[in-house]
């Protein structure tokens, strides 16, 4: 007897130093898939870890907090149909913003928006220029310079074309429709929706690439255009009225400025054109990779 009751308490010992030992360690397994969880989310503004998705960052459009707006949320969708997580970057105000904001993506999308303020090439304003925001080109010329000094990748929708171009040392026309003799609607007269139009693709650009054909029937909402180009900057692409609706950065990975709005090709179900985003998701992917410490 005094036998049998030795074995069981000694049984009875091992398991409770085993337990003893062991159940912590589950406890940090659960925090650890949390966490994985957490990173896999489609849309963030938190950092990206080295070992987590490809992450797209969007420049900052408005001070918005639950709702993105339309306008953000089509970007939002397209990044997240090739697999990348969106990340809404913050209003930058100096060049350590800048850097610290693109240390968490691995490409940038220059979304589109506002007129760009005339000073920013030397201009006086036209009487037709439309809203200006100078937070928004701070923050843009900030965003996009700290971006190219990295040869990150970038796509340049719309007024980020025209933010590229600037940046470069070239100019805009203000206002097409007073300022350029054309039959072609750039943007519609009632300002309801999109104008569609022709553009001639350069052979082996960039977008020829992309799309796998040199004529787009691009969709247009915009009343300024480059003018004069700027500096390292190819033309790729114009319409048929001679305004430069597609341009590249020479000498970089991947920096491409589109002066239509490929997200909403995609929103609007014209699904080819998230070749742009999958193209995007690509470059991001290589720049991630290059950057990753040998192992």
């Amino acid at each position: 007897m005094i036998n049998n009751k030795a074995s069981k308490l000694a049984i009875i010992l091992l398991v409770l130093i085993f337990s003893a030992f062991f159940i912590p360690g589950c406890g940090a397994a659960d925090t650890d898939i949390e966490l994985d969880t957490d990173v896999g989310a489609p849309e963030t503004e938190a950092p990206i870890t080295e070992d987590g998705p490809i992450a797209i960052g969007l420049s900052w459009m408005e001070d918005t907090e639950e709702d993105p707006g339309e306008d953000m949320q089509v970007y939002i969708d397209a990044v997240t149909e090739t697999g990348a997580v969106a990340v809404r970057l913050a209003l930058i105000t100096d060049a350590d913003e800048a850097r610290d904001a693109l240390a968490d993506v691995d490409a940038i999308i220059m979304t589109g928006g506002e007129d760009i303020d005339p000073a920013e090439y030397g201009e006086e304003a036209d009487e037709n220029l439309e809203d200006v925001n100078k937070d928004r080109d701070t923050n843009d010329f900030l965003l996009l310079k700290a971006a190219v000094d990295m040869d990150m990748p970038v796509l340049a929708t719309c007024r980020g074309l025209q933010v590229l171009n600037v940046m470069q040392g070239g100019t805009l026309i203000q206002d097409i429709p007073t300022q350029v003799d054309t039959n072609i609607l750039h943007r519609s007269l009632d300002e309801v929706d999109f104008v569609f139009h022709n553009v001639t693709v350069d052979k082996d650009s960039l977008v020829d690439q992309i799309m796998g054909t040199t004529k787009l029937d691009a969709n247009s909402w915009h009343h300024q255009a480059i003018k004069d180009l700027g500096n390292g900057l190819t033309v790729t692409g114009k319409a048929d009225d001679g305004i430069i609706e597609i341009i590249e950065m020479d000498e970089k990975t991947f920096v491409l400025g589109v002066q239509f709005h490929p997200e909403w090709h995609v929103a609007e179900g014209q699904g080819e054109y998230i070749a742009f985003f999958e193209r995007l998701y690509t470059e991001a992917e290589n720049y991630k990779n290059q950057l990753a410490p040998a192992a």
